[in-house]
């Protein structure tokens, strides 16, 4: 955290964890919407948009605060998000595929956060 504080701004900083947790959250209802029937079911995936939309308005705020190339790498965080929520929620099986697409994400997350690429 300590490089994405020294790039940015306290609010951007903010902006961008909102929009990591509202975007998992959004993937969230959508799988617990495939676990329901009936009204439920339609709930979620309304309640899944409704994340979608907040998140774009987040993100838009996002982007008047720092240029798209800076801080989309970021964005893919998410993923660990999904992979947490993958195994607590969903009893889920971790694989050696899934911890290393997750390292060379995150490889490429430090690589792009330095100070003499970006």
């Amino acid at each position: 955290m300590t490089i994405i504080r020294s790039k940015f701004q306290n609010k951007t900083v903010l902006l961008l964890i909102s929009s990591i947790f509202i975007q998992s959250f959004s993937f969230l209802s959508i799988k617990f919407s495939t676990m329901e029937e009936g009204y439920l079911a339609i709930a979620l995936l309304v309640l899944s948009f409704t994340f979608s939309m907040v998140r774009a308005v987040v993100w838009q705020m996002l982007l008047k605060t720092i240029e798209l190339s800076k801080v989309y790498p970021y964005a893919s965080l998410v993923q660990i998000l999904i992979l947490i929520y993958s195994v607590i929620l969903f009893h889920e099986n971790v694989t050696i595929n899934n911890v290393i697409g997750l390292l060379i994400m995150l490889s490429g997350i430090y690589y792009m956060s330095r100070k003499d690429v970006a």
